[in-house]
């Protein structure tokens, strides 16, 4: 064989190679692209770090924003016990949000944790998420079930975030002024 040949057959097989890794590099470049402007909505139930309250939040985790946002409750649920404080009358499930930046949270406020009944199999939040990018492409969410059965767990005190610490260590102040005062 001749050393022309062998020289063809390499550069060849090398400038194959040479496009197939640039076509990968430029899919994952326009994934990338596509994941800095893609939004993702997500709903989760956290206590607050003082223990006294159940909150739903519904957070905006991507790079992107959305627009558009519709919450659907599939199943409700009264705030604080009564009725006339049901959650489908909070500001989202009732009227969207035009805008969701990236970072950006809804809090709503259940019930304090003694009042719920966290042993309930049929004690829960259902809900649905749908918004669209800034290109118009609509995302339809998983429908979000939210147990009340699986929050808890261990809490340590004080709590672990430095939010959580002043409202606790005011609350310490407090108590030790009061006993002062006495």
């Amino acid at each position: 064989m001749k050393i022309e040949l062998v020289l063809s057959i390499v550069l060849a097989v090398s400038t194959v190679c040479y496009t197939i890794i640039n076509l990968m590099m430029w899919f994952e470049s326009k994934a990338t692209r596509r994941q800095k402007v893609t939004p993702f909505i997500i709903a989760y139930l956290k206590i607050t770090d003082d223990h006294n309250m159940l909150c739903v939040h519904i957070k905006n985790i991507g790079e992107g924003c959305a627009k558009d946002v519709e919450a659907k409750l599939i199943k409700d649920f009264n705030q604080f016990g009564e009725e006339k404080y049901p959650l489908s009358d909070c500001k989202i499930f009732k009227n969207g949000a035009n805008i969701f930046p990236p970072q950006y949270e809804f809090k709503y406020y259940i019930d304090s944790p003694k009042d719920i009944d966290f042993s309930s199999e049929d004690s829960f939040i259902e809900l649905e998420i749908e918004y669209s990018d800034v290109y118009d492409r609509r995302f339809k969410q998983n429908i979000f079930k939210l147990p009340f059965n699986q929050i808890g767990g261990n809490y340590s005190d004080p709590p672990e975030s430095f939010l959580g610490q002043i409202p606790y260590y005011l609350k310490k102040l407090n108590t030790s002024l009061e006993q002062l005062k006495k």
